[in-house]
C-alpha cells in the first residue's frame, strides 16, 4: 500500500468520526452550561429565602408575616442580585413572575423559581423531515424552604 492511499483512508476515517466528535464536544459544553445556570439559580434562591427568613417575623410575636415589600425584595434578589431590582438579570430570560415567595406554615418560608432553560443550539432539534422537531427546552425548578429567624 502506498502512502498516498493511506492518506485517503485517514481522510475518510476522519469524515466518519468528526460528526460524532463534534456532537460529543457540543453535548459536553451544553451540559456544563446547564450546570452553571442551575448553580447560579440555586444560590440566588438560597440568598432570597435567607433574606425573607430574616425579614418576615412580625416584631416580637414570633409569627411569620409576609408583606408585599419583602416579597418584592426577595424576587428582585433572585432575578437581579439586589433588593432594588436594578441592573440586568442574573440569567437570560429570568423574570420576577417566575419567583414565588410563600409561607407554608410552621414558621417556614419558601422561595420557588421555575426557569425555562433554552440550550445554546436553540429550542428545537430538527429531524430533517423524519418527524416533528424535538423540543430541547425544560424548566429548572428550584424550591428552598427555611425556618424564619426570630
Amino acid at each position: 500500500m502506498h502512502a498516498r492511499d493511506a492518506r485517503g483512508i485517514a481522510t475518510v476515517e476522519f469524515a466518519l468520526a468528526a460528526p460524532m466528535l463534534f456532537l460529543l464536544v457540543l453535548a459536553t459544553a451544553e451540559f456544563g452550561r446547564a450546570f452553571v445556570e442551575y448553580t447560579v439559580l440555586s444560590y440566588a434562591v438560597r440568598d432570597a429565602v435567607r433574606y425573607v427568613s430574616e425579614n418576615s417575623i412580625n416584631g416580637t410575636t414570633g409569627v411569620v408575616s409576609l408583606n408585599a415589600t419583602t416579597i418584592a425584595n426577595a424576587q428582585n434578589l433572585v432575578v437581579y442580585d439586589n433588593v432594588a431590582g436594578t441592573g440586568t438579570a442574573r440569567l437570560t430570560g429570568l423574570k420576577i413572575g417566575q419567583v414565588a415567595v410563600t409561607a407554608p406554615g410552621a414558621n417556614n418560608i419558601q422561595v420557588a423559581v421555575s426557569y425555562p432553560y433554552t440550550p445554546m443550539v436553540g429550542s428545537k432539534l430538527p429531524t430533517f423531515g423524519f418527524g416533528a422537531p424535538i423540543p430541547l427546552t425544560f424548566n429548572m425548578a428550584i424550591t428552598v424552604t427555611m425556618r424564619a429567624i426570630t
